[in-house]
């Protein structure tokens, strides 16, 4: 990102000031973890098992906050680190896709020929990100996520009309030429 050449002490510091949240917000949740992930429920062997790299990560953290601390100093030097609130840290599950459940539904879709329905899209998508969604709560979250996605699109994307709908891109449309709901002509 270019700070450009106005007021890029301004810049510099509010994104300073972020990374500055960020990092803080990570060292405190290092330091002091939730008290689930502390005892032994889900998880909490392999959280216990990755006690060394937590540790080396809150020491990376630990010789960088003074740096960041010392620039924005030096363009605001009555900034105060106490008073910056810290920004925790969000931690996705294992079973999710890299980029959440509606970019993993519109890149099967690309990549589709034919009209999928929201199962047959959570299936490539599981299969494709070698995830392990069985018929359970995470599988309802991760169906709900993908549909919710699919009715707020509103361009390029079109379903039949049918139960349960069947969705494609517009470019690549498809089949009977039916087209309803969501970006679809109403015709």
């Amino acid at each position: 990102m270019a700070l450009g050449r106005k007021n890029s002490g301004k810049q510099l510091t509010g994104h300073l000031k972020t990374l500055y949240a960020r990092l803080g917000g990570e060292l405190r949740w290092i330091e002091n973890p939730p008290k689930l992930r502390q005892r032994k429920w889900r998880g909490g062997d392999a959280f216990v098992a990755q006690a060394g790299e937590r540790e080396a990560r809150a020491e990376e953290i630990r010789q960088a906050l003074p740096h960041v601390i010392y620039v924005i100093q030096m363009f605001e030097p009555d900034w105060d680190p106490e008073q910056e609130k810290l920004i925790r840290p969000l931690r996705r599950g294992p079973n999710r896709p890299p980029h959440g459940w509606a970019d993993a539904a519109f890149d099967v879709l690309r990549g589709a020929d034919d009209w999928l329905t929201v199962r047959e899209m959570l299936d490539r998508i599981v299969e494709r990100h070698d995830l392990s969604i069985d018929d359970g709560p995470a599988h309802v979250q991760a169906y709900g996520a993908i549909n919710a996605a699919l009715q707020r699109a509103t361009r390029g994307l079109v379903n039949d009309g049918g139960q349960p709908p069947r969705w494609a891109l517009r470019s690549r449309q498809t089949g009977d030429g039916r087209v309803s709901g969501v970006g679809g002509d109403g015709s």
